[in-house]
């Protein structure tokens, strides 16, 4: 009895000495990934320029007359401009003009005998052929007499005069230049590598140093069809509403230009781990158990990045905890409140806005 006593104390005694249980998993916040549109972006810098812009030249030479405008002046097309001294070329057109009158009653009276009979078919022909030239020849003075009032050939704004009244002129020589404003354009260049994502209509917007802080919409409007052998960059240029007229050719611009829309993976920025070895992101198996994804990032945008390689949609990452983490030691799931990143407390993404990158693409002007 005292030998199954001791066997029986002694077994109870080994149960009791277990060690202490194990510490809890490490809770860490979860995010589920999801596929999402993306909307890419570029930083460029440009260049307002008119969409038309000329040296305004007289046809003919002359001597300035009158100045019809003020400088900086905003003009319309056919406005005058500037007057030349039109009296031979007045009285040539009044004596052109009488020598019409003077076929026109001679056709006339000839065209009435021809009807009579009284007239020869010759004369009538003859008579018809002196008004025509007649009305050529007064047509052409006409023209000359118009060539001494030049005008604006579009809807613009004038710069400075650059002759004076009395300033005999030739036709090589430049007058005022005149810029059409309302719309300029914008003028940029992207890396070739972007191409497929630019496209007519998109829209984009402008920032220029005299107005910080307020921002001028656009779109582009054209796109090169070849790409610059030397830089390896492609022409764009965008229209620009300037209905105010606030902005001026000339000026450089920094440019937000939407460059089209695709879809991506997109992960907060908390989530990203890097070291030496480079960038990686812990992913959490069936088993709640961590493991370490080296990734490749692609755009950003502010708060969250994309990824090009190493996850898939449906992954779960850490987005907060990390430090906690361990290569294969379980965790604790926690639904992730990351900003605006898809995220539910069941894992399933929820759907949010298109977002934003931010590719970078400095551009100049043309």
């Amino acid at each position: 009895m005292v030998i199954a006593f001791a066997c029986v104390s002694g077994c109870g005694g080994d149960a009791e000495v277990e060690g202490p249980p194990g510490p809890p998993p490490p809770a860490v916040e979860v995010l589920t990934l999801a596929v999402q549109p993306f909307r890419e972006q570029a930083d460029l810098l440009g260049e307002l320029q008119p969409d038309d812009t000329v040296l305004v030249k007289s046809e003919v030479p002359g001597v300035v007359e009158a100045i019809e405008f003020q400088e900086g002046q905003a003009v319309a097309a056919g406005v005058v401009l500037f007057r030349l001294r039109d009296r031979e070329q007045a009285a040539r057109l009044r004596e052109f003009e009488a020598e019409l009158a003077l076929a026109q009653e001679d056709f006339e009276r000839t065209n009435t005998l021809a009807s009579r009979n009284a007239a020869a078919a010759a004369q009538l022909d003859r008579a018809r052929a002196n008004l025509e030239g007649a009305r050529a020849r007064t047509e052409l003075r006409r023209v000359e007499l118009e060539r001494t009032r030049i005008r604006a050939p579009f809807d613009g704004r004038v710069g400075a005069r650059l002759v004076s009244p009395g300033a005999r002129i030739k036709i090589d020589d430049g007058l005022v230049r005149i810029d059409s404003i309302d719309p300029l354009s914008l003028v940029f260049t992207i890396p070739e590598g972007v191409l497929p994502l630019a496209r007519i209509g998109a829209t984009f917007e402008l920032e220029v140093a005299a107005f910080p802080g307020r921002r001028f919409p656009g779109a582009i409007r054209f796109i090169a069809p070849s790409v610059d052998s030397t830089t390896r960059r492609i022409l764009i240029k965008g229209r620009v509403p300037n209905p105010d007229g606030v902005l001026l050719p000339g000026m450089f611009a920094r440019v937000k230009a939407e460059l089209g829309q695709r879809d991506a993976l997109l992960v907060p920025e908390e989530s990203l781990v890097t070291t030496g070895d480079g960038t990686f992101v812990w992913r959490i198996g069936a088993e709640d158990q961590a493991e370490r994804v080296a990734v490749e990032l692609g755009a950003r945008e502010p708060g969250r990045v994309e990824i090009r390689s190493g996850l898939a949609a449906g992954d779960r990452i850490v987005t907060a905890g990390a430090h906690k983490v361990r290569v294969g030691g379980k965790v604790k799931a926690v639904p992730a409140t990351v900003g605006s990143a898809p995220a539910s407390g069941s894992g399933t993404p929820s759907t949010g806005a298109p977002s934003r990158s931010t590719a970078t693409a400095s551009g100049g002007g043309a």
